[in-house]
């Protein structure tokens, strides 16, 4: 088949380049390199953040990676690119009309949004090619997790689900709030996020130095946050409670090293206040390569989020042999074995933590 896969918002070539990148981009470079393996023909349509990317880039044999010009040329989430939907779906449905797919699959709201626009600029006879819709999180799970309620996500959300002819999910919780919206569970697969064994394991050297050099004796935390999300502050709150351990906090991809990051500095700060700065390692994004390493030197995987969207990190430390001490909201509720794989909590509390 020719399958074009739309991620607005998320590049694969990061993540198949071995470079920092965040969950949406691993995934996406994975399943399209495996249906490229099986035989299909893949095109991942993505908004064009740099001046200095090419139209086209190929990503191995069978797949394809396009950049399309929707707004300014620079880095921007899903929330940020979501301005930019409109002309993204207008270059898109340009391209799919030249080049018309057997299979659309969108990933993400603002995806799924310019596909179901564009999409009937690629129709034959009347009838549009089948829309696959992978939602990573739902604005209405995430408010049950506490999170703030964003109306017209969560309306645009609905409208795509009620469009799409599958959608993909990453837990049951959000197969729940599908089916309260009215979506038959026949048209919902749940497909948990997934981690590559190979790379992420428990052998292999265990080796930080490069980053920072361990204390003997101390505990060693590990976490791979958003430092804007205000993760990091719960971790550090967390620090003053534990005196024998030590942290370490990666930076989530995307954001800047910690020298020139307002958010990286801030964290400084407050640790500096808290007085644990000295037991505080913050690294900017790592390479892909370098991460299980990295991850391998801990003791425990600690979260200070109140939801984690994809879990990927998660899930990685676990597969490089550390227990995980958690939320259990979405997928972390149900990747996480309760006292055997890590600790799940109801809330993420320094003080529960």
């Amino acid at each position: 088949m020719k399958i074009a896969m739309v991620a607005e918002h998320a590049n694969p070539l990061p993540a198949h380049k071995g470079e920092p990148a965040c969950g949406d981009s691993v995934q996406i470079a994975a399943l399209s390199r495996h249906l490229a393996k099986a035989g299909h023909r893949v095109t991942v349509y993505t908004r064009k953040h740099s001046p200095d990317l090419p139209e086209r880039s190929r990503m191995g044999r069978g797949v394809t990676v396009e950049h399309l010009s929707a707004g300014p040329e620079r880095r921007a989430g899903e929330s940020a690119a979501a301005e930019h939907t409109g002309a993204f779906a207008q270059a898109l449905g340009g391209r799919l009309a030249e080049e018309r797919p057997d299979v659309l699959h969108a990933f993400g709201w603002t995806s799924g949004l310019a596909v179901v626009s564009a999409a009937q600029t690629c129709s034959e006879d009347g009838e549009q090619p089948p829309i696959v819709q992978t939602f990573h999180s739902l604005n209405a799970a995430e408010q049950r997790a506490g999170l703030p309620e964003r109306p017209d996500r969560a309306r645009i959300e609905a409208a795509v689900a009620g469009r799409a002819d599958q959608i993909v999910v990453g837990s049951a919780d959000q197969r729940f709030e599908l089916a309260r919206m009215g979506l038959p569970r026949t048209r919902v697969s749940v497909v948990p996020f997934g981690v590559d064994t190979d790379h992420f394991s428990s052998e292999g050297s265990c080796s930080a130095d490069t980053w920072s050099p361990r204390r003997s004796g101390r505990t060693r935390m590990i976490s791979v946050t958003d430092l804007a999300a205000g993760g990091a502050e719960v971790l550090i709150a967390t620090l003053r409670r534990i005196p024998d351990a030590e942290l370490t906090i990666v930076a989530g991809p995307g954001q800047e090293e910690p020298p020139l990051s307002d958010d990286a500095q801030r964290v400084e700060l407050l640790a500096k206040e808290a007085g644990v700065d000295d037991r505080l390692s913050l690294t900017g994004p790592v390479d892909r390569k370098e991460l299980p390493r990295l991850l391998r030197s801990a003791d425990v995987y600690v979260s200070g989020a109140a939801y984690e969207f994809c879990g990927g990190a998660v899930l990685e430390a676990m597969a490089c042999g550390l227990p995980v001490v958690a939320r259990g909201a979405g997928i972390v509720n149900e990747a996480v074995v309760h006292g055997t794989t890590g600790s799940l909590l109801r809330a993420a509390r320094p003080d529960a933590l």
